[in-house]
């Protein structure tokens, strides 16, 4: 990346969260991490792509299904779309990127075709009840471009954009996680409408992410309420013009950092730990070391002072 780049939403709250990780992941203008001028830093060590290959797979189907309007011959649709995402997930499997490590995922390659197939048709279920389709448009995979000011440019790709005459414009992003809501950051959809509002000029009326392991009618057991309730496959984010204006700030913020090249560590173990760098990133190793030192020893070093025969010598 640099200075003239398009800013995304993963670019600009990477970089909020820790500077050196976007350094790290995404590159910066003659910066050479060692893999060339402008080139993120190379992955010390691969982790298992699981879940982004499952969601890829089943999104794919459903990019094609708007797009191709393939919902216009509903007989077939079903079969049509699982292929697709079968299909998908072999090619993305094949990608010497997409590790796929059956051991971390837990499960073996069978279940999670499965889950690709059940979210597929697990989102038919939610778009037919919340009528996710537009006589007007209904698109997917949908480029917004816009400009915060003459030198911040800024974009996203929304998985659905549909119109309506009853609902307005809704905004959709689909999430094929386990955890409703505890991964997911409900400012990646303002953003969104933050980009369809400088694109289109109009603010969009809805802004939902959709569950693809939660789809509409499955019954789950709500462990706070400890009782069965019926998902509904979606999940609503409110948003209001501050917020959208709110981004565009931190935007201009990101951005202005980025071009003073303020790329300085900030390490805290509830984001470190899902960085891909944790394992070389000096300031994190420092703070890990700093944080066992306040705790005292554990019982492994406790192991490492005792001798041979099993006890502590405690004698000066």
């Amino acid at each position: 990346m640099d200075q003239n780049s398009t800013l995304y939403p993963s670019h600009v709250f990477t970089y909020e969260a820790c500077p050196q990780e976007f350094l790290w992941c995404k590159g910066w203008s003659v910066i050479d991490l060692g893999r060339g001028p402008g080139r993120g830093k190379k992955l010390p060590k691969l982790r298992s792509k699981h879940d982004a290959v499952m969601g890829i797979a089943i999104q794919y189907a459903i990019e094609r299904m708007y797009n191709d309007e393939f919902y216009r011959d509903p007989h077939y649709l079903r079969f049509r779309l699982v292929k697709l995402a079968e299909d998908e997930f072999l090619r993305q499997e094949m990608k010497p990127y997409n590790k796929i490590d059956y051991i971390e995922a837990q499960m073996s390659r069978e279940e999670m075709l499965q889950i690709v197939r059940d979210g597929v048709l697990g989102y038919l279920t939610t778009m037919k009840h919340h009528r996710f389709l537009g006589p007007e448009y209904s698109k997917a995979e949908v480029n917004l471009i816009g400009w915060v000011n003459k030198r911040v440019s800024v974009g996203g790709r929304a998985d659905v954009i549909i119109r309506r005459d009853d609902t307005g414009v809704t905004i959709l992003d689909g999430k094929n996680t386990r955890h409703k809501m505890k991964y997911t950051n409900p400012d990646q959809l303002r953003w969104y409408a933050m980009c369809f509002k400088l694109a289109y000029r109009v603010l969009p009326d809805r802004l939902g992410f959709v569950w693809y392991r939660f789809p509409y009618g499955m019954e789950t057991l709500d462990e706070e309420k400890d009782e069965l309730v019926v998902e509904q496959g979606v999940e609503w984010v409110d948003f209001t013009g501050d917020d959208l204006r709110g981004l565009a700030q931190r935007a201009i913020e990101a951005r202005e950092g980025m071009r003073k090249e303020n790329f300085d560590p900030i390490p805290v173990p509830s984001h470190c730990k899902w960085c891909d760098f944790e394992s070389v990133c000096e300031a994190r190793q420092s703070q890990r070391e700093a944080n066992a030192a306040k705790r005292g020893p554990s019982k492994n070093n406790l192991e490492e002072l005792s001798d041979s025969k099993g006890f502590v010598d405690l004698s000066l």
